[in-house]
């Protein structure tokens, strides 16, 4: 067994409970939010174990692994990695190492194919559960208090347009869904291929955001991020949805919680960011409130 500097003695415990004696490959942890990520050997085979002690991380994501990505791990070969053992108490899971390259960084990261298959995965988690009168009121809520924190932070205007938005959003029953809650190219990863080949298979990681929200939350962050390039971006979207099977743009189920999603996610990035000092980020949340101006009001 090879320590890390990042396992308290109750982890390393439990490491061994489960593993006996294994050996530190490579650490990944990112730095943020208290969250460690290891990848390791052991004698069953490779394994990531994820560590926190702060947060809910580590609780989604056991979560999500238990009831939330079966129909990925039914298809053939399984398209997300395999819960081998967790611990939420102890903020401690292990998973088995799905081998790829992740798709953010790689020549694959621009392929509509690679959206496709993205677009298709998601389809399959986003089963509805249950019916909610509670999630616009709350997300109101969130919005409200964000917009008087973002004072300062973006254009007076902009800001006095979205609470006109947030004062005429009618609330509705919504639709709440197994959403990943962070889906994007830096958690989707490839299992081959060349460029000039394709891809190979999509997979998607990272389930630590993941929730039951309305389908639609899970695609904001791909429309401001991956679908605004004027290069390829319409390509992108076009292929994304070609395999999701509908827009939440155009769908009217999803015509409240789009407007309201993107007001949130836009003035929560930039109040975030301001909070934590990351000026890169705070002005792509500035980028996106401008966006949904233009697009809602």
């Amino acid at each position: 067994m090879t320590a890390s500097a990042h396992l308290t003695p109750a982890w390393s415990a439990l490491l061994r409970e489960w593993f006996g004696e294994w050996e530190l490959v490579e650490d990944m942890s990112w730095g943020l939010q208290g969250i460690h990520v290891l990848r390791i050997e052991t004698g069953s085979g490779p394994a990531v174990v994820k560590a926190s002690e702060t947060g809910h991380h580590i609780q989604r994501e056991a979560r999500a692994h238990r009831q939330m990505t079966g129909p990925l791990m039914a298809l053939e070969p399984a398209r997300t990695p395999r819960l081998l053992h967790a611990d939420p108490r102890a903020g401690i899971l292990a998973t088995a190492w799905l081998p790829g390259r992740l798709v953010e960084g790689s020549p694959h990261a621009r392929s509509p194919e690679v959206f496709r298959q993205a677009g298709e995965l998601l389809a399959l988690v986003h089963v509805p559960r249950e019916q909610t009168a509670s999630y616009d009121p709350a997300a109101l809520h969130k919005a409200g208090d964000f917009l008087e924190r973002a004072g300062g932070l973006a254009p007076a205007c902009q800001l006095a347009a979205v609470g006109r938005l947030l004062d005429a959003h009618r609330t509705e029953q919504r639709w709440l869904c197994a959403t990943h809650g962070d889906y994007q190219p830096r958690n989707w990863i490839v299992d081959g291929g060349a460029p000039a080949s394709g891809p190979g298979l999509v997979s998607v990681i990272d389930w630590g955001r993941a929730g039951y929200r309305p389908w639609a939350t899970d695609l904001v962050r791909l429309e401001h991020q991956c679908f605004q390039d004027a290069h390829d971006g319409a390509r992108l979207r076009a292929a994304f949805y070609a395999g999701y099977g509908r827009d939440p743009a155009r769908t009217r189920e999803a015509a409240g919680t789009w407007l309201l999603d993107n007001v949130l996610q836009a003035l929560g990035t930039m109040v975030w960011a301001h909070d934590v000092g990351d000026a890169a980020f705070e002005e792509e949340g500035r980028r996106m409130l401008g966006r949904v101006v233009d697009w809602f009001a």
